[in-house]
């Protein structure tokens, strides 16, 4: 890859998309899934706003998005539901059914690839939004930026809460492509973008043993506060706003610390990848060890402690496999994920 990589950036992906393979593990539980839960889709957004290169041409910019995250969720998205049809370890609908919910993409309605899709969504009026931040010239833009972009992620979570889902045909409040999310990502990927314009280098400045301490304290706090108490519409929303900046900073101050890593550099680099094709993977896995060691695995599950350290350990295994199917793709195949072929010249 040629790519110029941000080591940070690439260890606090290769974090994310292992906490996103954790939570699908049957083996995951409740307590391991709270500590991570805040952060671990949030950041990618925030991620990808951190990365973001601004332009001001929406053709260009479009169609780099098609190459990189809209082709991929095609090609995946309805290989995987063609796989499934021949190989699946759950019950599923016919094709005709799950292609069609495939293309209507409603979270929780047969959206396997449902993170690609909303990221896709969210990049255009983000687009729009960098461009009017980055054109003009009124005084404290950032907070401008900061405040509308706030304002209609609030209007995304007050929609959550007033929606009658039965006023939709299949019953549930979210609404195709994402729709109903695209705000709240769209803040986050704002934050991104202003954390690495205004913000990064102070932040820096700081990141200190001791505040570390702090951020993962406050942090623990402000989940375990999230998880025990029973609060209204309006406070849950503040505190889930709270968890997951706080998450998102605490992950972050440790990521700029940590000394970089082949593997899991390889893995922050393609967690596009590691999200499409390690379904199948974990579902393999898991029938092997129900039926290699039926006993013993439903000991595991019965004990949170045992069962949460085995997840983990299982989700390393379902990482280090996936990195064969990742090098092909990337050696043979890039133009899947929007990359280039590197092709190696050989002295003469």
């Amino acid at each position: 890859m040629k790519e110029n990589r941000i080591t940070w950036v690439d260890i606090a992906k290769y974090i994310c998309i292992m906490c996103v393979m954790n939570a699908h593990l049957e083996s995951s539980t409740d307590p391991l899934i709270a500590i991570y839960e805040p952060f671990f889709l949030t950041l990618f957004f925030f991620s990808s706003g951190y990365v973001y290169s601004f332009t001001d041409n929406f053709v260009h910019f479009f169609r780099k998005k098609v190459a990189q995250l809209f082709v991929p969720w095609l090609v995946f998205s309805v290989a995987n539901i063609l796989v499934a049809q021949v190989f699946s370890f759950t019950a599923h609908n016919p094709l005709g059914i799950e292609l069609f919910w495939n293309m209507m993409q409603i979270r929780g309605h047969g959206d396997g690839l449902w993170f690609v899709a909303a990221l896709f969504i969210a990049f255009i009026p983000f687009f729009f939004l960098i461009c009017w931040y980055e054109k003009t010239s009124i005084r404290l833009k950032r907070w401008w930026l900061l405040g509308i972009s706030l304002f209609l992620s609030l209007l995304s979570n007050i929609y959550a809460i007033i929606m009658d889902p039965a006023l939709l045909p299949w019953n549930d409040i979210a609404l195709p492509w994402h729709l109903e999310y695209i705000f709240i990502a769209m803040f986050f990927m704002v934050l991104g973008y202003l954390f690495r314009a205004e913000f990064e280098v102070r932040f820096n400045k700081y990141n200190t043993l001791i505040t570390r301490c702090v951020v993962w304290g406050i942090y623990l706090c402000a989940v375990l506060f999230r998880e025990e108490i029973t609060y209204n519409d309006s406070l849950n929303i503040l505190v889930t706003y709270v968890c997951q900046l706080l998450g998102v900073a605490a992950v972050i101050s440790v990521c700029k610390i940590l000394p970089p890593n082949k593997m899991v550099l390889y893995i922050g680099q393609n967690t596009l990848l590691c999200f499409a094709l390690h379904g199948k993977v974990y579902s393999l896995l898991q029938v092997v060890i129900r039926r290699c060691l039926p006993g013993l695995y439903s000991a595991i599950l019965a004990d949170t402690l045992c069962s949460s350290l085995f997840s983990l350990l299982l989700t390393v295994v379902l990482s280090l496999i996936l990195i064969i199917p990742i090098w092909i793709i990337n050696r043979w195949f890039p133009f899947l994920v929007g990359r280039r072929r590197i092709i190696e010249h050989k002295p003469v």
